[in-house]
């Protein structure tokens, strides 16, 4: 056979795992990569998204990644380009999505030792801080290797990113026979059951609990154990809710569900006798699992599942841990739970909780979502396009009270539905998540509730969207403010007559759209969205919808006071 340089073999092991996408910026010493895409991607069924900033790109195939359940990759050059990356890949990092981060480094030569090069640091340390791994590749009959224990890595375990240094004249010059090093199968990640004994133990806990709760950590969705997760709920009639990062394991508008955001409710059922926490840790947003959200460690019992054994108590004592990939231990949980009684009805609790709900759905929706023309309230613009978009859309959200506001009025209704960073709180991942949804779901409609200054970020991926026929449709919440951070500076300061640089320029959105090619429509009513959303669809282009929103109402989102007041108790 012929020989192949290291950046073709690289390509052919990438295919080699089922990558389906990559994201990337043409570079000198990886353009050959660009050159196998071109004469091999389609036969592979591998495609090259071109973006317009790395951190950007590495934001993709986090939101590639989070919808398809999958693994992406995104490549950076050295130097500018390799730091360009690193925040985007922190945010995985962080959130725990699967990703293989590539970068380039300069020809060897030139960096052992650093003769002055341009375009040189230490790439490999810099990176190892934010991901799983981190390793720099000299030798071509290595990359098969490399690229498998990459993957096995990035999936196994608490997933995450991996990153990988290539040499310059690696990709470049060196050539072998790829017989010599063929790539290596595809990697499918281990996924542990847990301790018989101990599932056994959790299950008679479950069955003799009067009030059992059920709460979907982010494992449930990433790990696709949403299924399970049901099933155990069904058979046992438990009420069930979920951390930010787990909305959607059960639809928020199932019969046994507690939305996240139903505070009334969730405190409620805090009180359960027997908690089964799944693929959760009680982070800051889970309030430490503390009361008084959550019971006592006297009156109430905690089962734990995670799959890393360092999460088990972290925050709060666990009667029984059960350490396992939660897919696999609801399957354990539910055979011994039918091992010990028939599937029974709903708990009686669940009436009054579904009364709370409602009662605290009214009185939000009351404050945030009438129908007010003009100025339009927040709330409204929320609820007027989840409602658009319930039937099956995928939901990004960006933004700090934007996210926040909307997290409280729209429900999730199914997994892998809604795309947020709720754990890192990284401004300007909505566009970028929103390519990425859709690259993973074309057939579903991708929408974003994003914050104007949140969009700002990354404004220029309208355009890597246009490019490549991802018609995303972006809602902006337009005050002209850093919202959250003018409602900080009142609680900071305790007045309301000025702020210290948190106000913006007045921009029109929707010309930067046209500008660009893309659908753009301005909003200033409430009866003008809809139709604005409709025409935004019907084009069939990326679109920006301009939404001018009240900014004093924008300062306060539905769910502040609440979660301001949660948080300073716990």
């Amino acid at each position: 056979m012929a020989e192949i340089t290291g950046g073709e073999l690289l390509m052919e092991c990438l295919a080699a795992q089922g990558v389906e996408v990559m994201f990337s910026i043409p570079d000198g010493t990886y353009n050959i990569i660009f050159q196998w895409i071109h004469d091999h991607g389609k036969e592979k069924n591998m495609r090259m998204v071109t973006m317009r900033h790395e951190a950007a790109g590495a934001h993709m195939a986090d939101g590639y990644a989070r919808v398809s359940g999958k693994p992406a990759v995104v490549m950076s050059c050295a130097g500018p380009g390799a730091a360009n990356m690193i925040s985007g890949v922190i945010t995985a990092h962080v959130e725990n999505i699967p990703m293989i981060a590539i970068t380039t480094s300069r020809r060897t030569d030139l960096v052992n030792p650093n003769r002055g090069g341009m375009q040189v640091f230490d790439q490999v340390p810099a990176y190892r801080a934010v991901t799983k791994s981190s390793i720099y590749v000299t030798r071509w009959e290595n990359i098969p290797d490399a690229v498998a224990d990459a993957f096995r890595k990035a999936t196994s375990g608490v997933p995450g990113p991996v990153h990988i240094d290539f040499a310059e004249d690696l990709m470049t010059k060196m050539k072998g026979d790829i017989a010599k090093a063929p790539p290596r199968p595809k990697v499918e990640p281990v996924m542990p059951a847990a301790d018989p004994a101990a599932v056994a133990k959790a299950a008679e806990m479950l069955v003799n609990a009067k009030t059992p709760l059920l709460y979907a950590g982010a494992a449930v969705v990433r790990g696709g154990a949403w299924e399970e997760f049901e099933a155990l709920a069904q058979y046992l009639g438990a009420a069930c809710t979920a951390s930010a990062g787990g909305r959607g394991a059960l639809p928020e508008d199932h019969p046994l569900c507690i939305p996240t955001t139903a505070g009334m409710a969730r405190a409620a059922a805090g009180q359960s006798d027997v908690v089964f926490v799944v693929g959760g840790r009680f982070g800051e947003l889970d309030f430490y699992g503390k009361p008084p959200l959550w019971g006592t460690p006297q009156n109430q019992k905690i089962i734990q599942n995670h799959i890393d054994v360092s999460y088990m108590g972290l925050n709060r004592p666990v009667d029984v841990p059960l350490v396992g990939h939660c897919k696999i231990v609801l399957a354990q949980m539910l055979d011994a739970v039918k091992k010990l009684t028939e599937k029974r009805e709903p708990i009686a609790k669940l009436k009054e909780y579904k009364d709370l709900i409602k009662l605290g759905t009214d009185a939000m929706l009351a404050t945030s979502a009438p129908n007010q023309e003009e100025p339009i309230l927040p709330g409204s613009m929320m609820k007027k396009t989840g409602d658009f978009f319930s039937k099956d859309g995928i939901m990004v959200m960006d933004g700090g009270n934007t996210s926040l506001g909307n997290a409280h009025i729209n429900w999730i209704k199914g997994p892998r539905r809604m795309l947020w960073t709720s754990d890192f709180g990284h401004l300007g991942t909505g566009t970028p998540y929103a390519i990425g949804a859709k690259l993973a779901a074309p057939d579903k409609p991708v929408f974003m509730i994003t914050g104007d200054s949140a969009f700002f970020f990354n404004v220029q991926e309208m355009e890597t969207a246009l490019r490549n026929d991802l018609p995303i449709i972006c809602v902006i919440n337009v005050d002209h403010a850093w919202g959250m951070e003018k409602n900080s500076q009142e609680r900071t300061f305790g007045h309301k007559d000025y702020y210290v640089n948190v106000v913006h320029k007045p921009i029109r959105h929707d010309k930067i759209a046209e500008a660009m090619g893309c659908f753009g429509a301005y909003v200033t009513k409430l009866s003008e969205l809809e139709p604005a959303l409709q025409a935004a669809v019907d084009s069939g282009l990326p679109a920006i919808i301009h939404v001018e929103v009240d900014p004093v109402a924008n300062t306060k989102p539905a769910g502040l006071e609440m979660w301001v007041g949660a948080k300073s108790a716990c």
